[in-house]
């Protein structure tokens, strides 16, 4: 099990999707959900700070409307930034090999494709997560 995920996503309709899916798949004891990537970078500059606090996993949206920088931008920042001791990948509806790959470079460790079925995808992220959190499993596209 995941002890906390966070997942940054300007959809709030989709922050429903995914905690029904999360709690259905028995996936994480504790979820927040955050609609703005500057609010992400804000909590995890804090936590790099102060210690403790940050999640053990985060979802990003690739395109965070409303957001100074996009969801590769916000990986890169907790990854290079705010040290990467946390398992983070692309949650979005695009599958462009290009975002993937810029993706990748940034230090996301999955690429999840969003779609109204994302239970299925949770799911076998569920069983890769061992991988991820061992930083043992190579970058993963879930379709």
């Amino acid at each position: 099990m995941i002890e906390s995920i966070m997942l940054v996503d300007d959809e709030s309709l989709f922050h429903l999707v995914f905690e029904d899916a999360c709690s259905l798949l028995d996936i994480s004891l504790t979820l927040k959900c955050l609609s703005s990537s500057d609010e992400a970078a804000r909590l995890f500059e804090k936590w790099h700070k102060e210690g403790g606090g940050k999640p053990e996993c985060v979802f990003v949206d690739l395109n965070i409307i409303g957001s100074s920088f996009d969801g590769i931008e916000l990986i890169r920042k907790i990854n290079f930034e705010f040290g990467n001791h946390v398992v983070i990948g692309i949650i979005s509806s695009s599958n462009e090999p290009e975002e993937q790959a810029k993706a990748l470079n940034a230090g996301a460790q999955f690429w999840i494709i969003k779609s109204d079925e994302i239970e299925p995808r949770l799911e076998q992220f569920k069983i890769d997560y061992d991988g991820f959190k061992n930083r043992t499993n190579s970058f993963k596209i879930y379709k």
